[in-house]
């Protein structure tokens, strides 16, 4: 088969684009062609002899690009990611058969004007004066922004119904929830990160190692109240838990700083940056953990949420590194990983000092990821792809 996989988005989501290309090249007779932009810099390359990556020409417009990725006679087109160029994708009149992947399945198949304008009214009653623009200014910019985009969105959607054409979601919840709109047989599960054989950097910690992987943000997780959770148990937690902020924090968000200064004073050991982190680092900061922390706010808002409509990263991440997890009761965890998760019903301390006073769950739960996660390896879900 021709396989191509379009990406000229997202520079951060690479793993996704990894994971289908290297699923698909086990077949050596396949092709795959990885397309992005320039000016996007993917921080991706491929020792597979059988992917490619291609480049917009300078000056070409996306529409162009588009049209011409469609000339060149593939099997099957993935469009990894849809965050903007809403109105390119629209417009192109797809002969190839299309996989559209969905992160929120919400916005694309169940988002009408009226929906879109209860989200706005949510939003707009947590609007504060001290943060008048956040909070009153760009709720109202974003609604009047996403009218246009729905359109397109609603666009893409028809002709991918009228071609017969797939959805790509990331876990069984998401399929379920889907379900509701279109048919089973036009949806693939597949995992935003394969499990590739990595070296467990964790073996000699001194301390229990969380990692919270993705760029902090309150908004989408409780930051506030885990640090707060971190605080109140001080006496107990005092030099045996380190934190590893394992992705940037944005301006939005650095008034979290102090209070990990406060804490790193206390006697809790922090990682964190107020910058991206290259690739490298992240993995070696990822494979150094002993557990990952999934701190999310399961409903993010009155629509939208976690292991239903839309899937964490936290997940993914899991599955790279061979790592158990923690998450709130309420979401849904995919069935293969349950037995290596954790669960906390609002306060997350109760779990935490557990796994500290219990070594030998955490080895325990560690050696059990490394079996889980095989079947997230290519060769198992190669066929998740060339299903009829």
């Amino acid at each position: 088969m021709k396989i191509g996989i379009i990406e000229i988005c997202e520079a951060n989501h690479y793993a996704a684009v990894e994971a289908l290309a290297i699923t698909y090249s086990l077949k050596s007779d396949n092709r795959i062609c990885v397309y992005t932009l320039k000016n996007l810099k993917i921080p991706i390359s491929f020792s597979e002899k059988n992917i490619q990556i291609f480049f917009n020409d300078d000056g070409e417009l996306i529409q162009d690009y588009l049209k011409r990725i469609d000339l060149e006679g593939f099997d099957i087109i993935h469009f990894n990611t849809i965050s903007k160029y809403y109105k390119e994708f629209a417009s192109v009149n797809w002969k190839t058969t299309v996989v559209l992947t969905v992160h929120n399945i919400d916005t694309y198949f169940d988002n009408p004007l009226n929906k879109q304008i209860d989200l706005l009214e949510y939003r707009l009653k947590k609007a504060s004066i001290q943060k008048l623009i956040s909070s009153f200014y760009l709720p109202i910019k974003y609604f009047l922004k996403e009218i246009k985009r729905q359109k397109q969105r609603d666009l893409i959607v028809k002709n991918l119904r009228t071609k017969g054409d797939k959805v790509l979601v990331y876990s069984d919840a998401q399929k379920a929830y889907l379900q509701n709109f279109i048919d089973a047989s036009k949806i693939i599960v597949f995992p935003f990160s394969i499990h590739q054989p990595n070296k467990d950097l964790s073996e000699n910690n001194q301390t229990l190692r969380i990692c919270i992987p993705g760029s902090v943000d309150n908004e989408r997780r409780d930051y506030v109240g885990f640090f707060n959770a971190l605080k109140l148990n001080i006496s107990f937690l005092n030099g045996k838990i380190a934190i590893d902020l394992l992705g940037y924090i944005p301006k939005s968000s650095q008034f979290l700083i102090p209070k990990v200064k406060e804490l790193e004073n206390l006697g809790i050991q922090f990682f964190y940056q107020t910058n991206f982190l290259k690739a490298d680092e992240y993995e070696q900061r990822l494979n150094t953990c002993d557990i990952i922390l999934g701190n999310i706010k399961v409903n993010l808002n009155n629509q939208s949420k976690y292991g239903e409509t839309k899937e964490t990263g936290v997940i993914f991440n899991m599955i790279k590194a061979a790592k158990p997890g923690v998450f709130p009761t309420g979401y849904t965890i995919p069935k293969h990983l349950k037995s290596i998760c954790l669960n906390y019903n609002g306060d997350v301390y109760p779990v935490l000092k557990n796994l500290i006073e219990n070594p030998s769950l955490v080895k325990d739960l560690k050696e059990k990821a490394k079996l889980v996660v095989r079947e997230y390896e290519p060769e198992n879900l190669y066929q998740k792809l060339v299903q009829d």
